[in-house]
């Protein structure tokens, strides 16, 4: 059950300027504010064709404590050819942001540190980071979480809030969550031990293409006998109907 990796956009190479640590215009706005001044930021940002201006534009606006200015200027700096300078510079404006509870902040800065960025790779720091993020509604944060509950990395080892988590990731379609779920089921980690439900979250894994699921189908499927083939397939069309949507459209009404 492993990790996914950041989350990222693309902007065009210039050297970073400085960021005053003292003053923190972000800090005088709302919630409220800050989604109508991101919305505003965002419009302008795709109106400009020309790479450079973009980011000038980008920068000025960070400067000003939008937050989302500040979280495509971090993505900048941090692919600035590898030089500690940037990646300060790139941890500096993930963190106002994150400040501001953004979600995507959160959770490139618990990959930071999870990855030993900066410095020793701090586990317990990450899981802090991913926890925040997750509350906030973001999937990948939550399947993280989820990952390192199970696990017990950065944290105690609790598989049932790790199954919790995995439902919550679950929940808003994705898909690697779906055959975690299966496997907990099948185990009994964090839930009761149920083979028939781990068949049907198996097979609606499967039908997503998750890999480990497409292998894991026909040999679940022998270990059964006819009657619970029937009624683990019946369950599965239970939850396939709850998550029509994030199905691959040529295969939402295979049997």
């Amino acid at each position: 059950m492993s990790l996914i990796n950041k989350l990222t956009a693309k902007l065009s190479n210039k050297s970073p300027a400085s960021a005053d640590p003292i003053i923190l215009p972000e800090t005088a706005f709302t919630h409220e504010q800050h989604a109508q001044r991101n919305t505003e930021f965002s419009q302008r940002y795709h109106a400009y064709t020309n790479p450079q201006q973009a980011f000038e534009f980008c920068r000025a606006q960070a400067d000003e404590g939008v937050v989302m200015a500040l979280y495509l200027l971090a993505l900048q700096y941090e692919q600035g050819d590898g030089q500690q300078t940037y990646l300060s510079q790139a941890v500096n404006c993930y963190q106002r942001a994150a400040d501001c509870d953004h979600p995507e902040s959160l959770f490139n800065l618990a990959l930071l540190q999870l990855q030993g960025q900066l410095g020793k790779p701090n586990s317990v720091r990450a899981f802090s980071y991913f926890e925040q993020a997750a509350k906030l509604g973001l999937v990948q944060a939550q399947y993280n979480l989820a990952s390192m509950l199970d696990q017990g990395s950065g944290c105690f080892q609790d598989q049932q809030a790790a199954f919790d988590w995995y439902n919550k990731a679950a929940a808003q379609g994705f898909t690697q969550a779906w055959q975690n779920i299966a496997v907990m089921y099948y185990r009994g980690e964090g839930v009761d031990k149920d083979k028939l439900k781990a068949y049907a979250w198996t097979l609606l894994a499967a039908k997503a293409g998750v890999e480990e699921a497409v292998a894991a189908e026909p040999e679940m499927t022998q270990a059964l006998n006819s009657t619970e083939i029937l009624v683990g397939k019946a369950q599965f069309d239970h939850l396939q109907q709850g998550f029509l949507a994030y199905l691959p459209i040529e295969t939402r009404f295979e049997g």
